[in-house]
């Protein structure tokens, strides 16, 4: 049985990466659209950078991150939220396939219903977001002079995509209440400016705010401890292997929770 789940799950991870190079080829078929998204963007992410820039004019450091250390956190945020934006836009939609009964038609397919939905489209504009958040990265690791090792890169790369995962597991679950109260735009739009809280260190938030973005909804993973851990801040087991672990537990959640959302969906023609 173990044997056969894995066999279906990289099934499912060959197969994603044709179905995304179909929808950008869909998608650069309107090559302006394209431009003017990665570019609104980029401009979108720039502003927030503009703000720490304008705090840190009159302050060396707040809470013990100084101006370098936090674009280094800016940027993995802006990174995993754009890689996820560009990946997974189609959590976005699920509402919409319940509202018009399309989901009939996804579930007679010979694939999973959650695959389906998030193959079926990309958000190019996120790729505007992720390589923006890299720029601040690497411009941010120079001048911090930390040396850029393999076993970092390697930890930076799997980080990263724990944040993503982390990102669309949140997005995912919230979308699943669409099973419920058929639009849950107004859920995910409230979560996402929750998600605001990661372009910054927790640590400079109160108490319970920090629990909340480590333990409740795990957006600190997606940056603050990666960028601590890569930054040389904290070598604690959990800056390490906390994103791994958020991002297994996200995932299961957001899976299970739509299997169970599945059993109560009744079809536009039941």
């Amino acid at each position: 049985m173990a044997v056969k789940g894995l066999k279906r799950f990289w099934f499912y991870i060959s197969l994603f990466p044709y179905f995304v190079s179909r929808s950008v080829q869909s998608r650069m078929s309107y090559r302006a659209d394209f431009i003017l998204g990665v570019i609104a963007s980029m401009l979108r992410q720039s502003l927030g950078f503009i703000f720490i820039w304008a705090v840190f004019r009159g302050i060396p450091e707040i809470n013990g991150w100084n101006f370098n250390q936090m674009t280094f956190v800016y940027g993995m945020q802006a990174i995993t939220l754009g890689i996820n934006e560009f990946l997974f836009a189609g959590t976005w939609a699920v509402g919409g396939y319940i509202q018009e009964g399309s989901l009939d038609r996804l579930l007679l397919r010979p694939v999973g219903t959650m695959f389906s939905i998030l193959s079926a489209d990309v958000t190019l504009h996120g790729l505007g977001a992720a390589a923006l958040g890299l720029a601040l990265c690497i411009l941010s690791l120079r001048r911090l002079h930390i040396a850029v090792t393999i076993g970092l890169v390697l930890y930076w790369i799997f980080s990263i995509a724990c944040g993503a995962l982390i990102y669309f597991s949140i997005n995912m679950v919230c979308a699943t209440t669409a099973f419920w109260i058929t639009d849950s735009s107004a859920v995910m739009m409230l979560v996402q400016n929750v998600s605001e809280f990661s372009k910054y260190p927790v640590s400079i938030y109160k108490k319970w705010l920090q629990i909340f973005l480590t333990f409740v909804i795990p957006f600190a993973f997606t940056s603050t401890f990666p960028a601590a851990f890569i930054l040389g801040l904290h070598r604690e087991v959990i800056y390490w292997l906390g994103p791994v672990t958020a991002a297994v537990i996200c995932v299961t959640i957001a899976y299970l929770f739509w299997r169970f959302a599945l059993t109560k969906y009744q079809s536009a023609g039941g």
